[in-house]
């Protein structure tokens, strides 16, 4: 009997050698897509949203965004090089910095109210999501927007609160504690920084009103 193959090869051998039959799938088909993938690539983008500068939100307010970023991030920076050198002196040379508690609260005061405006622009204040699996897209609309509203009300009321505190403190000549410094100037400062937040809580307010949540709706 002859064998199919003159050259004596096997042809299962031979078929497998030259490359696969032109029914079977080629080689460099594109593998099938990762289950885990979208998974990443949405942490991913998750991750990108949770820590996006203010300044890209803020539009054409990107001037200001940068100044009280460097303000904050000045005032850290103070607070870190006070605690170092006072804490320092204070265990390796028995001299402490004097007032240097009051400074740093001085310091850390300035911080806080430079950052609101920043934490506000961005509306990254601590949210807590208990019930939002049971609320409709339409009152998680309606709720966003009675939050923002109260915390515009809140800034307001903080400011006009610490107002009326600076007015007192400069008819008095109220002075520090520690330092003896006069505290009407700084908590001019504050009110300042603090009217600056309740501006951009109440634009934030708008905003959503007028064109976020317009655009929820559309897409729900």
């Amino acid at each position: 009997m002859s064998h199919p193959n003159d050259n004596g090869a096997d042809p299962l051998k031979s078929s497998s050698a030259d490359g696969p039959a032109s029914d079977s799938p080629a080689s460099d088909s594109p593998a099938s897509p990762d289950p885990d993938a979208p998974t990443e690539e949405l942490a991913a983008d998750d991750f990108a949203e949770d820590f996006r500068v203010p300044e890209s939100v803020a539009g054409h307010s990107r001037w200001p965004v940068r100044i009280l970023t460097a303000m904050a991030a000045l005032f850290m920076l103070g607070i870190a090089a006070v605690t170092v050198v006072d804490v320092s002196g204070r265990y390796a040379f028995n001299s402490p910095i004097p007032g240097g508690v009051e400074v740093i609260e001085f310091l850390l005061g300035l911080t806080i109210f430079s950052a609101l405006p920043l934490v506000t622009v961005k509306r990254s204040h601590i949210t807590v999501e208990l019930f939002d699996g049971f609320m409709s897209a339409r009152f998680k609309r309606i709720r966003e927007a009675l939050v923002l509203i109260a915390s515009a009300a809140m800034i307001v009321f903080i400011t006009e609160r610490m107002w009326s505190t600076a007015i007192y403190m400069l008819e008095n000549d109220e002075i520090s504690l520690h330092l003896e410094v006069e505290t009407a100037p700084l908590l001019f400062m504050l009110t300042g920084l603090s009217a600056i937040s309740a501006v951009t809580q109440i634009y934030m307010v708008w905003k959503y009103l007028a064109v976020d949540i317009h655009a929820k709706g559309r897409a729900s």
